[in-house]
């Protein structure tokens, strides 16, 4: 009589694998451990369990609360240097109006000494130069221009350097720079940036992704407030190149660029500016009312606290030259981008 074998004869390691799961040698300790009256396995109830268990949860625990008390520590000095800038901040507007209070004074007594002396045309060439220096406000006319970055690009065409803020559909110093400059040559006569006043001083940089004038930094939309005569500079402003610059800035990059007139804009006095020197004249070298000064300046008919009319509004070319940053009016256009 032949033995028929298993159907399962040539796989002896997986059937003993199957049907003693358990080591042997594990097997006889547990068979050693019901002998002596004990489980055959220990329990995981055990105290050197539960110990173990509590140890490494202390631990744990330890570990958060250092992290969470350094988180903690980086936060309350991040708060700390907030308040000390907020309330820094907060001091230096209250200095600034008490100064601007002192500069009013000053005019004020200055006027009343100058007036009866017969010295009237100097009082009036001393307000002119005040307007073009930018150290007084300025109300008038004139032409609103109004810059954002361009809406975000989602899908596979987005732009990659827009995620570290500084891709193509971003306002950029130079942006600020050209606009101005084409402002200048248009005829205006007083020019601010979101309430900064430019000045023979002022500065337009791009540091990091802020845009500073004079050192404060600019937040978006970007507004550029131009006072001078409405139809002239518009006509002047939107025939020049830079009128096809800005242009370019839309059609290209997406940047939304609003330009419209207002018949009653401000533009804010600027900071006291700083006395690098002063030398006595002579007696013979002070001018009188009718001598001519040996440096033309420019004298807008806008003028702090009166309205002007649009139709006195015209400047020469000489604000253009001084208001501008240094090395602002060789700034070079943005290449010209095809348009997806």
């Amino acid at each position: 009589m032949s033995i028929t074998p298993r159907p399962d004869a040539s796989m002896g390691l997986i059937t003993e694998l199957m049907e003693r799961p358990l080591e042997p040698s594990y097997a006889a300790a547990a068979h050693r451990r019901v002998e002596a009256g004990l489980p055959p396995s220990t329990s995981t109830r055990s105290v050197t369990i539960v110990i173990i268990a509590l140890f490494v949860g202390f631990v744990l625990a330890v570990a958060a609360l250092s992290l969470r008390s350094s988180t903690s520590v980086v936060g309350q000095a991040r708060m700390q240097l907030i308040d000390q800038i907020t309330a820094r901040q907060t001091v230096g507007d209250q200095l600034a109006g008490q100064i601007q209070t002192l500069e009013k004074q000053i005019a004020a007594a200055r006027a009343s000494a100058l007036a009866p002396s017969g010295q009237s045309a100097l009082l009036a060439q001393l307000n002119s130069l005040q307007v073009a220096a930018g150290s007084v406000p300025v109300t008038g006319p004139g032409l609103l221009v109004t810059l954002d970055d361009a809406a975000p690009t989602k899908g596979s065409n987005a732009d990659p350097r827009a995620n570290g803020g500084f891709g193509d559909g971003r306002v950029t110093a130079t942006d600020l720079q050209v606009i101005t400059n084409g402002l200048w040559a248009a005829g205006a006569e007083a020019i601010s940036i979101n309430g900064q006043r430019l000045t023979t001083h002022s500065a337009i940089r791009f540091a990091g992704q802020a845009i500073l004038v004079d050192f404060r930094a600019l937040a978006r939309p970007y507004v550029v407030t131009a006072i001078g005569d409405t139809a002239t500079m518009q006509g002047a402003f939107g025939a020049s190149t830079v009128g096809s610059y800005v242009k370019a800035l839309t059609d290209n990059y997406g940047i939304p660029v609003t330009i419209e007139g207002n018949g009653s804009l401000t533009c804010p006095a600027s900071s006291v500016p700083v006395l690098r020197y002063a030398e006595p004249l002579a007696p013979s070298a002070v001018p009188t009312a009718t001598t001519t000064p040996s440096t033309p300046a420019a004298a807008p008919s806008a003028t702090s606290g009166a309205k002007k009319t649009g139709s006195a509004a015209k400047t020469t070319a000489s604000p253009s030259k001084t208001a501008t940053p240094a090395g602002s009016t060789s700034a070079a256009p943005r290449p010209q981008a095809t348009t997806p």
